[in-house]
């Protein structure tokens, strides 16, 4: 895959220019929007599926008031129809802060769901974790006590799913879904040849209170030899002059602006 996108420095190669880098805050937004507008299942009963497609029909229009869920909406249906004049690219970095969002956000609905216990919203995440610690601990048991029969590679038979394998489904993220859906439209790429020592101005971004996390995404944007840089981070609004001056790239800091140019 690296061959075929990046060249031997690691930077993306010309087909691929020009490329916007998309950061968590926007690739977890767009992963909001994967599927909305979507028909309900072709297996529910008519009469189910006229009262669904009703209750979506109802839900949609009270999303249409959230201006900034649509404008992503549209940017994923430029960048899934090819209608976009850069591509979009995401890091592994991306990814793995995708999958802790997920996971924190896939607990507190359950949870919520499960019990009408509110204080779970403000639990932090150290405090997810240590849930979400016991529930692999507490299911890696109950694998060891199931008998070996049941249990065929990648397949579990002759049984219902566990209340701790359905706590697991909402909660680990689906990679073969994301790829094929929830990230559809966008580039993920390795990272090859990166080395932080290069940039000097790294110190710049650290006095300026930018997470250590925020300040890799701009060097690996510019790595990769992106010509925009997406985020709806406020903080990189404080240094917009700086990674346009430092990094060569420009801040698209709204949904608006990163569709002026896809």
């Amino acid at each position: 895959m690296n061959g075929e996108v990046l060249t031997k420095t690691g930077r993306l190669k010309r087909k691929f220019l020009p490329a916007i880098y998309f950061d968590s805050s926007v690739v977890i937004d767009y992963w909001m929007t994967e599927g909305l507008g979507e028909p309900p299942p072709e297996e529910l009963t008519f009469f189910e599926k006229d009262s669904l497609e009703k209750y979506h029909k109802f839900v949609r229009d009270l999303l249409k008031t959230d201006v900034h869920l649509n404008k992503i909406l549209e940017i994923r249906q430029r960048l899934v129809y090819g209608e976009a004049k850069v591509i979009a690219v995401i890091s592994p970095l991306c990814f793995l802060e995708l999958v802790e969002w997920h996971a924190e956000s896939g607990f507190k609905q359950v949870v919520a769901e499960a019990s009408n216990v509110i204080f779970i919203q403000k639990k932090s995440k150290k405090e997810i974790g240590d849930y979400l610690n016991k529930v692999i601990a507490m299911r890696q048991a109950e694998i060891k006590a199931q008998p070996e029969e049941e249990i065929l590679p990648g397949v579990i038979v002759g049984r219902e799913s566990t209340p701790l394998e359905m706590l697991l489904s909402q909660t680990v993220l689906n990679t073969s879904f994301a790829v094929c859906h929830g990230l559809q439209g966008l580039l993920e790429v390795e990272i090859a040849n990166f080395k932080m020592s290069r940039y000097r101005e790294t110190f710049i971004y650290a006095y300026l209170q930018v997470g250590t996390t925020d300040i890799i995404h701009i060097l690996l944007a510019q790595h990769l030899g992106c010509k925009y840089f997406a985020s709806f981070d406020s903080d990189f609004k404080r240094v917009k002059d700086f990674i346009k001056e430092e990094n060569g790239m420009t801040l698209l800091s709204s949904p608006e602006e990163i569709l002026e140019i896809l």
